[in-house]
């Protein structure tokens, strides 16, 4: 029975409805995979907008990086000049001391009679030239 309705309908009809099956199968696989590629094209997208974010991030703290490396560099040579005018200074100063230090010694030195405080006095008076 099964054989006469088959025979019934010509081999054209088969055809077209086999080829209607077929078309129809492959365009809904062409459909999913564009909408797989509109899917892959919108993330490929997002994460090109990302790169490009982090490329500037990137550029904005390489700059910044170098400020920062001139601005320490700028630190480290104030603070060697510093270091080295407190050395001077230290050395004046230095040798300031030791006349002073000396003087102390003559004062110490010098025996002058009478009451301490008036023999101070006086041996002061003759350093200072008074």
């Amino acid at each position: 029975m099964m054989d006469t309705v088959l025979k019934l309908v010509p081999g054209w009809c088969w055809w077209l409805l086999a080829m209607t099956l077929v078309g129809g199968g492959q365009q809904l696989r062409v459909v999913g995979l564009q909408d797989d590629l509109t899917t892959a094209k919108d993330a490929a997208q997002t994460a090109g907008e990302k790169l490009a974010a982090c490329r500037e991030t990137r550029g904005n703290l390489l700059v910044q990086v170098g400020e920062q490396n001139q601005a320490l560099a700028g630190l480290r040579q104030a603070a060697l000049d510093r270091q080295a005018v407190a050395r001077k200074e230290q050395e004046a100063a230095r040798q300031q001391a030791e006349e002073d230090y000396q003087a102390a010694n003559r004062l110490q030195q010098e025996r002058i009679g009478g009451d301490a405080c008036v023999a101070s006095q006086a041996v002061i008076d003759k350093e200072l030239g008074l």
